[in-house]
């Protein structure tokens, strides 16, 4: 096996086709396919299955997809580690976010900082958010809960106080405060809820005693934001995130002081990375601390 088969083997893999990979390598798709088929009768295995224009990776090739997409990360640690020794004027940065309302404004300030370094954002779901990280898609992640996996690590940047959002058209939009208690009766939209029993511990919603009929699961915040913005039922959000749309009006807990934690994300490996430690500085937490 020499590296120009495991690239076009990650490609193949990562675009879910011969002519997708071409294109990504800058290859014809006939010497991509010639990768693989030697690639394949080296080790007597199949690694894809063609069935018409459709091309499916095997059992045996999704477990050489894990190693891959290691190998080709280091490699471009190792790029990246060359190419910025002294500075930090190239590279690439890859962030996922459970929720872009608050992580938004640190990549905002990494690029501002970091011009040449290319960036890319995503969002993810709350139980995605760590297997992003774990098969190396994303550097970092932005996050509202420490990580439950050992191989992570997770620094707290903030806490807010959360309030509880309603719409204006919401009885309660002239409301300026409530006790938990009284949010029984009413549909609650929850974007993130725990991943773990660990993590529900420490977690604002072990508070709530909402029946699951009443319980509206939506994938993100910005979701969530915009159902209860409809009036689809109310949601737990800090000031900052309510304060700039006008539809949704913001109420005080009265008898709770519930708090959200932002959290940044990585692998322990990548801690002191010039990357990883550089977005960590900008967020007030100096790595020489750990």
């Amino acid at each position: 096996m020499n590296h120009a088969q495991l690239k076009a083997f990650h490609a193949v893999a990562e675009t879910g086709g011969f002519s997708a990979a071409a294109k990504t390598l800058g290859l014809t798709q006939p010497a991509v396919t010639l990768q693989i088929q030697a690639l394949e009768q080296a080790y007597d295995t199949k690694l894809f299955q063609r069935r018409g224009r459709k091309t499916e990776i095997t059992a045996s090739g999704k477990l050489l997809l894990e190693i891959a997409r290691k190998m080709l990360r280091l490699e471009e640690e190792a790029h990246r580690l060359l190419s910025s020794i002294g500075t930090l004027d190239s590279g690439r940065l890859n962030v996922v976010a459970s929720s872009s309302l608050t992580s938004l404004p640190l990549v905002a300030a990494f690029q501002a900082q970091y011009p040449g370094v290319r960036l890319s954002f995503t969002t993810a779901s709350a139980e995605m958010i760590e297997t992003q990280l774990l098969d190396f898609r994303a550097h970092l992640a932005v996050h509202h809960a420490p990580p439950s996996d050992s191989r992570l690590f997770g620094v707290k940047i903030e806490e807010e106080p959360l309030k509880i959002a309603v719409s204006h058209k919401h009885p309660w939009s002239t409301k300026k405060s409530v006790p938990l208690r009284d949010l029984q009766d009413q549909i609650l939209i929850l974007p993130f809820t725990p991943a773990s029993r660990s993590e529900a511990k420490d977690h604002w919603s072990r508070l709530l005693q909402h029946d699951a009929d009443k319980i509206i699961p939506l994938q993100s915040k910005e979701i969530g934001r915009e159902a209860v913005a409809n009036d689809l039922g109310i949601t737990f959000l800090t000031e900052t995130e309510i304060q700039w749309d006008s539809r949704i009006h913001s109420i005080e807990i009265e008898d709770h002081s519930l708090k959200e934690a932002t959290y940044v994300l990585g692998l322990k490996g990548e801690r002191h990375t010039r990357l990883v430690s550089s977005f960590l500085e900008l967020t007030g937490h100096n790595p020489g601390e750990d």
